[in-house]
């Protein structure tokens, strides 16, 4: 016959490990709302009678000791995490290049009144207007005033696509800033993980601000993230350790003097991160402006260049208004649509203003010859109506393919997400549900020891 205490242990065993399953959901169902935190569960193993030794009774060998909750698991699969972790990167690019081309948009303005191809059209339709009717005032200041906006469009739009450019570069040291803060959280977190696995401490919580940590930096910048036996995380970037449980290498931002603008390097070294197959928040930064800004600014100077020659050497050829009638000179100064401006002497006087080819009353054909510049396909092949047009298609046509792309990877990563949920998140039907299942072991596992107590009554108190 079997000892009653033997059955005492294996009741407490099942108390004990009901008791903590349950502590495990409520510690579930508490954090339900919490951001990153991965639904945890008791792994439970049946207690077994070891098969030998002399103090093991021969009738105990057969039977179970018991139940013992060998561990506490936390709900997670990897492969997911992974996969969420380079959709999101993905993601964020495409998403920082939509938000960056829709602020060109807004630059350029068009299709706006206020927009240059507007302003443009007023522009020869000026020159036209005066061809017609070349010594009058109006149609002079009308001219006059007309190409003075149009040098303010190409110098505001110019100025606004470097103060863009600026913009992102100041992000550039502040995505750094963020990158170091998240590095700096995940080599604490790790140290504190080895403290307390040192101590049997539960480390479940630690590593989900470790993996919530990951998932942020993983939407700046591309990393690899090594998981090492004693649960703690290496990142590692182009072969250096930034942050493990030992060591952090931070990352920092300096002023290129050849480019003016802010490269990132590992911290205390000469060795500057390269992008080239990168992805990521800073990534697309990067392209925005050093790439994408850079190209739109080169077609607006581009435009701004042959405008300024094409309409200068035409009216150098012309004879001014005044008596008597000498060859006109530049109409615009500068060379880019950041110095592009009316010649101050016309501002001043705009008899200055050379419509005619001979000087003789009612001449305008200089005038029309420069109208007809709009016809004119002297702008790489184009006029400057079609390549400033094909300039904002172009825009258009990129910003609607970043959209686009950023439409599809917020799709896939809310699928992941979904996916994520429903492996790691809590739902507190199921909690319940567990609660229930774990109040009723319990339940049980009282009644088993309140059993036995009464049997140990009957044996040790009511024999006779």
């Amino acid at each position: 016959m079997g000892s009653s205490f033997f059955g005492l242990e294996i009741g407490k065993s099942a108390l004990q490990a009901q008791q903590q399953a349950m502590d495990i959901t409520g510690h579930n169902i508490a954090n339900a709302n919490t951001v990153g935190y991965t639904r945890q569960s008791a792994k439970m193993t049946a207690k077994t009678v070891p098969l030998s030794g002399i103090f093991v009774p021969p009738y105990l060998k057969s039977v179970g000791s018991g139940v013992a909750v060998e561990e506490i698991q936390r709900l997670r699969d990897r492969f997911i995490d992974l996969q969420l972790r380079q959709e999101s990167r993905i993601e964020s690019y495409w998403s920082t290049i939509d938000e960056g081309l829709n602020q060109v948009e807004i630059i350029f303005g068009d299709p706006q009144e206020s927009g240059l191809s507007n302003i443009m059209n007023n522009f020869w339709n000026a020159w036209q207007e005066l061809s017609k009717t070349p010594e009058s005032e109006a149609s002079r200041a009308l001219l006059v005033e007309t190409a003075n906006l149009l040098a303010e469009a190409f110098q505001h739009t110019h100025s606004q696509l470097v103060l863009t450019q600026e913009q992102f570069d100041e992000q550039v040291a502040l995505k750094v800033n963020e990158i170091n803060s998240y590095l700096e959280q995940i080599h604490s977190v790790n140290q504190q993980i080895i403290r307390l696995s040192a101590a049997g401490g539960n480390i479940n919580d630690y590593k989900d601000k470790l993996d919530l940590a990951v998932d942020g930096l993983s939407k700046i910048i591309d990393l690899q993230v090594q998981e090492e036996s004693n649960g703690t995380y290496t990142i590692i970037l182009q072969g250096r350790v930034l942050a493990s449980a030992k060591e952090l290498n931070l990352l920092e931002a300096q002023v290129d003097p050849l480019s003016g603008f802010n490269q990132v390097y590992f911290q205390g070294t000469t060795q500057k991160i390269d992008f080239a197959n990168q992805s990521g928040e800073l990534k697309a930064i990067f392209d925005l402006r050093d790439s994408l800004l850079e190209n739109y600014k080169s077609d607006l100077n581009f435009l701004a260049r042959e405008l300024i020659e094409e309409v200068n050497t035409l009216h150098q050829t012309g004879y001014t208004l005044q008596e008597p009638p000498a060859p006109g000179g530049v109409f615009f100064v500068g060379s880019t649509a950041e110095d592009i401006a009316v010649d101050p002497a016309i501002s001043g006087d705009y008899r200055l203003v050379a419509a005619s080819s001979t000087g003789a009353p009612g001449d305008g054909e200089v005038a029309l010859r420069i109208a007809q510049l709009r016809e004119s396909d002297f702008v790489n092949g184009a006029n400057p109506d079609d390549y400033y047009r094909g300039v904002i298609s172009r825009l258009g046509a990129e910003r609607q393919e970043a959209q686009r792309i950023a439409e599809n990877q917020s799709l896939l990563v809310d699928q992941l997400n979904m996916r994520k949920e429903s492996v790691s998140g809590v739902s507190l039907d199921e909690e319940m549900t567990n609660l229930i299942k774990y109040q009723h072991a319990y339940n049980a596992a009282a009644s088993l020891i309140r059993t036995l107590d009464e049997m140990l009554d009957t044996v040790v108190n009511r024999l006779r």
